[in-house]
């Protein structure tokens, strides 16, 4: 079985986020999609985010068709030894 992964913030989602997800979705069998912490977006991107939290963000990717499975992570070395 043939398993994709593709990961970000998802904190927005917007139709290039569904574009991706169901580009993905195509190149195998189990599309997981891994998100960064909230603590992690607010190292990247300030105080202000993100907008949705991690619980959030992960229900409203959970209830896309093309996504299998959300991981949530928060740092580098954890994204590492989760893929």
């Amino acid at each position: 079985m043939i398993k994709v992964w593709t990961n970000g913030c998802f904190d927005i989602l917007h139709v290039g986020h569904i574009r991706l997800f169901e580009f993905a979705a195509g190149l195998g069998m189990k599309l997981t999609v891994g998100i960064d912490s909230d603590e992690r977006i607010k190292k990247s991107k300030g105080a202000l985010r993100p907008i949705n939290n991690q619980h959030e963000r992960e229900e409203m990717l959970r209830s896309i068709k093309y996504i299998d499975d959300v991981i949530c992570f928060a740092s580098d070395f954890e994204l590492e030894n989760i893929i």
